[in-house]
Protein backbone atom coordinates (compact mmCIF):
# COMPACT_ATOMS: atom_id res chain seq x y z
CA UNK A 1 0.00 0.00 0.00
CA UNK A 2 1.26 3.34 -1.21
CA UNK A 3 2.26 6.10 1.25
CA UNK A 4 0.29 9.11 1.01
CA UNK A 5 2.80 12.54 1.21
CA UNK A 6 0.47 13.29 3.97
CA UNK A 7 0.99 10.61 6.28
CA UNK A 8 4.01 9.03 7.91
CA UNK A 9 4.92 5.90 9.36
CA UNK A 10 5.03 4.57 12.53
CA UNK A 11 8.69 4.48 12.42
CA UNK A 12 8.97 7.87 11.69
CA UNK A 13 6.36 8.81 14.90
CA UNK A 14 8.47 6.94 16.85
CA UNK A 15 11.94 8.91 16.51
CA UNK A 16 9.89 12.33 16.37
CA UNK A 17 8.62 11.23 19.63
CA UNK A 18 11.10 9.99 21.01
CA UNK A 19 13.26 13.26 20.01
CA UNK A 20 10.26 14.98 22.18
CA UNK A 21 10.85 12.78 24.50
CA UNK A 22 14.75 13.06 24.99
CA UNK A 23 14.40 17.06 24.57
CA UNK A 24 12.25 17.30 27.94
CA UNK A 25 14.19 15.06 29.82
CA UNK A 26 11.94 11.58 29.86
CA UNK A 27 14.73 8.97 31.30
CA UNK A 28 13.11 5.98 29.40
CA UNK A 29 12.43 7.62 26.13
CA UNK A 30 12.55 4.39 24.04
CA UNK A 31 9.70 2.54 26.27
CA UNK A 32 7.72 5.69 26.80
CA UNK A 33 7.50 6.42 23.22
CA UNK A 34 6.74 3.06 22.36
CA UNK A 35 3.75 2.33 24.86
CA UNK A 36 2.40 6.30 23.48
CA UNK A 37 2.44 5.06 20.06
CA UNK A 38 1.27 1.69 21.26
CA UNK A 39 -1.38 2.87 23.06
CA UNK A 40 -2.63 5.46 20.83
CA UNK A 41 -3.18 3.36 18.00
CA UNK A 42 -4.56 0.41 20.14
CA UNK A 43 -2.31 -2.05 19.52
CA UNK A 44 0.09 -3.73 21.65
CA UNK A 45 3.97 -3.32 21.54
CA UNK A 46 4.75 -6.23 19.48
CA UNK A 47 1.70 -5.19 16.75
CA UNK A 48 3.68 -2.13 16.81
CA UNK A 49 7.29 -3.17 16.14
CA UNK A 50 5.82 -5.74 13.45
CA UNK A 51 4.12 -2.86 11.18
CA UNK A 52 7.05 -0.38 11.67
CA UNK A 53 6.58 1.07 8.19
CA UNK A 54 2.63 1.33 8.56
CA UNK A 55 1.09 4.62 7.90
CA UNK A 56 -0.44 6.66 10.48
CA UNK A 57 -3.24 8.46 9.94
CA UNK A 58 -3.83 12.62 10.21
CA UNK A 59 -5.93 11.65 13.41
CA UNK A 60 -3.93 9.57 14.82
CA UNK A 61 -1.10 11.77 14.60
CA UNK A 62 -2.81 14.45 16.45
CA UNK A 63 -3.86 11.35 18.90
CA UNK A 64 -0.15 11.00 19.30
CA UNK A 65 0.98 14.78 19.85
CA UNK A 66 -1.81 14.96 22.30
CA UNK A 67 -0.28 12.25 24.49
CA UNK A 68 3.37 13.53 24.14
CA UNK A 69 2.11 17.05 25.27
CA UNK A 70 0.89 15.10 28.17
CA UNK A 71 3.71 13.46 29.08
CA UNK A 72 5.98 16.52 28.85
CA UNK A 73 4.09 18.52 31.15
CA UNK A 74 5.06 16.51 33.17
CA UNK A 75 1.18 13.97 33.55
CA UNK A 76 2.83 10.38 34.99
CA UNK A 77 2.89 7.62 31.85
CA UNK A 78 0.36 5.80 34.13
CA UNK A 79 -2.34 8.43 34.48
CA UNK A 80 -1.92 8.76 30.83
CA UNK A 81 -1.98 5.02 29.95
CA UNK A 82 -4.62 4.55 32.61
CA UNK A 83 -2.70 1.47 34.20
CA UNK A 84 0.55 0.18 36.24
CA UNK A 85 1.85 -3.17 36.25
CA UNK A 86 2.41 -3.99 39.87
CA UNK A 87 3.76 -7.89 41.08
CA UNK A 88 2.89 -8.84 37.29
CA UNK A 89 -0.66 -7.81 36.94
CA UNK A 90 -1.75 -4.65 35.32
CA UNK A 91 -4.11 -2.27 38.04
CA UNK A 92 -6.42 0.64 36.62
CA UNK A 93 -4.87 3.88 37.85
CA UNK A 94 -6.20 7.27 37.34
CA UNK A 95 -5.13 10.58 39.57
CA UNK A 96 -7.89 9.70 42.64
CA UNK A 97 -4.96 6.97 43.64
CA UNK A 98 -1.24 6.73 43.87
CA UNK A 99 1.00 5.20 41.54
CA UNK A 100 2.31 1.65 42.73
CA UNK A 101 5.79 1.66 43.26
CA UNK A 102 8.37 -1.66 42.34
CA UNK A 103 9.64 -0.96 46.12
CA UNK A 104 6.03 -1.91 47.65
CA UNK A 105 6.37 -5.29 45.80
CA UNK A 106 8.70 -5.72 48.83
CA UNK A 107 6.18 -5.37 50.83
CA UNK A 108 4.01 -7.91 49.23
CA UNK A 109 7.07 -10.35 49.37
CA UNK A 110 7.21 -10.24 53.12
CA UNK A 111 3.31 -10.74 53.70
CA UNK A 112 2.98 -14.24 51.28
CA UNK A 113 6.25 -15.21 52.81
CA UNK A 114 4.60 -14.37 56.39
CA UNK A 115 1.56 -16.24 55.65
CA UNK A 116 2.91 -18.95 53.76
CA UNK A 117 4.26 -20.14 57.26
CA UNK A 118 1.36 -19.50 59.44
CA UNK A 119 -1.34 -22.04 60.09
CA UNK A 120 -4.69 -20.18 59.96
CA UNK A 121 -6.95 -21.73 58.01
CA UNK A 122 -8.69 -18.36 56.62
CA UNK A 123 -6.89 -15.51 58.10
CA UNK A 124 -8.78 -12.03 58.07
CA UNK A 125 -6.61 -9.52 56.47
CA UNK A 126 -6.99 -5.90 56.23
CA UNK A 127 -5.31 -3.49 53.55
CA UNK A 128 -5.76 0.14 55.23
CA UNK A 129 -5.04 3.27 52.71
CA UNK A 130 -5.70 0.46 49.90
CA UNK A 131 -5.54 3.40 47.49
CA UNK A 132 -5.89 1.15 43.97
CA UNK A 133 -5.80 -2.11 45.93
CA UNK A 134 -2.37 -3.66 44.81
CA UNK A 135 -1.34 -5.16 48.19
CA UNK A 136 -5.12 -6.63 48.89
CA UNK A 137 -5.17 -8.03 45.35
CA UNK A 138 -1.81 -9.46 44.82
CA UNK A 139 -2.07 -11.32 48.80
CA UNK A 140 -5.67 -12.38 47.65
CA UNK A 141 -4.65 -13.57 44.15
CA UNK A 142 -2.10 -16.07 46.02
CA UNK A 143 -4.04 -16.94 48.88
CA UNK A 144 -7.80 -17.27 47.46
CA UNK A 145 -8.54 -18.31 51.21
CA UNK A 146 -8.11 -15.35 52.93
CA UNK A 147 -10.40 -12.63 54.48
CA UNK A 148 -9.49 -9.31 52.44
CA UNK A 149 -10.63 -6.34 53.52
CA UNK A 150 -9.14 -3.14 52.26
CA UNK A 151 -10.36 0.58 53.15
CA UNK A 152 -9.63 4.14 52.01
CA UNK A 153 -10.22 7.58 53.10
CA UNK A 154 -10.96 8.13 49.20
CA UNK A 155 -14.52 7.06 47.62
CA UNK A 156 -12.92 7.01 44.58
CA UNK A 157 -9.85 5.55 45.47
CA UNK A 158 -11.89 2.60 46.93
CA UNK A 159 -14.15 1.98 43.99
CA UNK A 160 -10.45 1.42 42.04
CA UNK A 161 -10.13 -0.78 44.36
CA UNK A 162 -12.98 -2.59 44.18
CA UNK A 163 -12.67 -2.98 40.24
CA UNK A 164 -9.10 -4.21 40.50
CA UNK A 165 -9.43 -6.87 43.31
CA UNK A 166 -12.38 -8.33 41.49
CA UNK A 167 -10.86 -8.37 37.86
CA UNK A 168 -7.09 -9.50 39.32
CA UNK A 169 -8.42 -12.55 41.57
CA UNK A 170 -11.68 -12.89 40.15
CA UNK A 171 -12.23 -13.83 43.89
CA UNK A 172 -15.32 -12.55 45.88
CA UNK A 173 -13.88 -12.89 48.88
CA UNK A 174 -13.12 -9.57 50.23
CA UNK A 175 -14.80 -5.95 50.98
CA UNK A 176 -13.70 -2.69 50.31
CA UNK A 177 -14.49 0.02 52.85
CA UNK A 178 -14.70 3.91 52.63
CA UNK A 179 -13.32 5.35 55.92
CA UNK A 180 -10.39 6.78 57.83
CA UNK A 181 -7.87 4.23 58.86
CA UNK A 182 -9.68 1.08 61.02
CA UNK A 183 -11.94 3.19 63.17
CA UNK A 184 -14.73 1.80 61.55
CA UNK A 185 -13.59 -1.45 61.90
CA UNK A 186 -15.25 -3.59 64.43
CA UNK A 187 -14.40 -7.12 63.42
CA UNK A 188 -10.81 -9.29 65.05
CA UNK A 189 -8.23 -8.93 62.79
CA UNK A 190 -5.06 -11.24 62.01
CA UNK A 191 -2.83 -9.21 59.61
CA UNK A 192 -2.99 -5.55 59.28
CA UNK A 193 -1.06 -4.16 56.45
CA UNK A 194 -0.54 -0.32 55.23
CA UNK A 195 0.83 1.64 52.56
CA UNK A 196 0.31 4.86 54.37
CA UNK A 197 1.25 8.46 53.64
CA UNK A 198 5.15 8.53 55.20
CA UNK A 199 6.64 12.05 53.46
CA UNK A 200 7.12 14.63 55.83
CA UNK A 201 4.84 17.78 54.82
CA UNK A 202 7.90 20.08 53.75
CA UNK A 203 9.37 17.87 51.55
CA UNK A 204 6.21 17.57 49.48
CA UNK A 205 7.43 20.82 47.41
CA UNK A 206 10.50 19.20 46.74
CA UNK A 207 9.39 16.06 44.82
CA UNK A 208 9.71 15.46 41.11
CA UNK A 209 6.90 17.30 39.42
CA UNK A 210 5.07 14.22 38.13
CA UNK A 211 4.33 13.60 41.50
CA UNK A 212 3.75 16.51 43.23
CA UNK A 213 1.62 18.45 40.43
CA UNK A 214 -0.74 15.15 39.46
CA UNK A 215 -0.60 12.67 42.88
CA UNK A 216 -3.19 13.30 45.38
CA UNK A 217 -1.62 14.75 48.15
CA UNK A 218 -3.48 13.02 50.75
CA UNK A 219 -1.68 9.11 49.65
CA UNK A 220 1.92 11.43 49.84
CA UNK A 221 1.90 13.79 53.20
CA UNK A 222 2.47 11.91 56.66
CA UNK A 223 2.42 14.86 58.74
CA UNK A 224 5.24 16.88 59.90
CA UNK A 225 7.96 13.77 60.75
CA UNK A 226 6.24 11.91 58.60
CA UNK A 227 4.94 9.34 61.09
CA UNK A 228 1.28 10.89 62.06
CA UNK A 229 -1.20 8.42 59.99
CA UNK A 230 1.14 5.56 60.63
CA UNK A 231 0.92 6.35 64.19
CA UNK A 232 -2.84 6.57 64.27
CA UNK A 233 -2.60 3.29 62.79
CA UNK A 234 -0.92 1.62 65.11
CA UNK A 235 -2.40 3.06 68.03
CA UNK A 236 -5.61 2.15 66.81
CA UNK A 237 -4.60 -1.41 65.39
CA UNK A 238 -4.58 -2.99 69.37
CA UNK A 239 -8.56 -2.97 69.60
CA UNK A 240 -8.96 -4.69 66.32
CA UNK A 241 -5.46 -6.62 66.13
CA UNK A 242 -5.66 -10.74 67.39
CA UNK A 243 -3.14 -11.62 70.43
CA UNK A 244 -0.66 -13.70 68.34
CA UNK A 245 -1.45 -11.18 65.04
CA UNK A 246 1.08 -9.22 62.96
CA UNK A 247 0.80 -5.47 61.17
CA UNK A 248 3.32 -4.93 58.01
CA UNK A 249 3.94 -1.49 56.93
CA UNK A 250 5.85 0.31 54.49
CA UNK A 251 7.86 3.04 55.62
CA UNK A 252 10.82 5.82 55.19
CA UNK A 253 13.86 4.55 56.72
CA UNK A 254 14.37 7.30 58.77
CA UNK A 255 10.91 6.68 60.14
CA UNK A 256 12.23 3.13 62.01
CA UNK A 257 13.34 4.31 65.21
CA UNK A 258 10.34 6.98 65.89
CA UNK A 259 8.13 3.14 64.99
CA UNK A 260 9.91 1.28 66.52
CA UNK A 261 9.53 3.09 70.39
CA UNK A 262 5.64 3.56 69.69
CA UNK A 263 5.33 -0.09 68.64
CA UNK A 264 7.17 -0.84 72.01
CA UNK A 265 4.86 1.21 74.02
CA UNK A 266 1.42 -0.11 73.27
CA UNK A 267 2.80 -3.94 72.37
CA UNK A 268 4.73 -4.77 75.57
CA UNK A 269 5.48 -8.15 73.88
CA UNK A 270 6.56 -8.41 70.22
CA UNK A 271 9.23 -9.01 67.79
CA UNK A 272 10.16 -6.69 65.15
CA UNK A 273 11.86 -7.03 61.72
CA UNK A 274 12.96 -4.26 59.39
CA UNK A 275 13.08 -5.55 55.70
CA UNK A 276 14.69 -4.00 52.59
CA UNK A 277 14.13 -3.44 49.27
CA UNK A 278 15.42 -4.28 46.09
CA UNK A 279 17.40 -0.53 46.24
CA UNK A 280 18.78 -1.82 49.69
CA UNK A 281 16.62 0.62 50.89
CA UNK A 282 15.10 -0.34 54.84
CA UNK A 283 11.86 -0.13 54.07
CA UNK A 284 9.15 -2.58 55.73
CA UNK A 285 8.61 -2.91 59.17
CA UNK A 286 6.84 -5.96 60.53
CA UNK A 287 5.74 -6.29 63.72
CA UNK A 288 4.62 -9.77 65.49
CA UNK A 289 2.10 -9.80 68.05
CA UNK A 290 3.23 -12.50 71.01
Amino acid sequence: MRKSSSLINIKEVLLSTRKVLNENAIIDSDLESDLLVAFALKITRAQLHANINSPISISEQKTIQNLVNRRIGHEPLAYILGVREFFGNLFRVNESVLIPRQETECLVESIINYLRHKSIESPKVLDVGCGSGVIGASILKYFPNIDLISIDISPNAAQIAYENILKITNNNNFHVLVGDLIESIKVQVDLIVANLPYIPTKRIPTLQKEIFLYEPKTALDGGTKGVEIISRLIEQSTKILKPDGAIFLEIDPDQKYILKNKIQHLFPKHKIKVLHDLSGQERVLSITIL
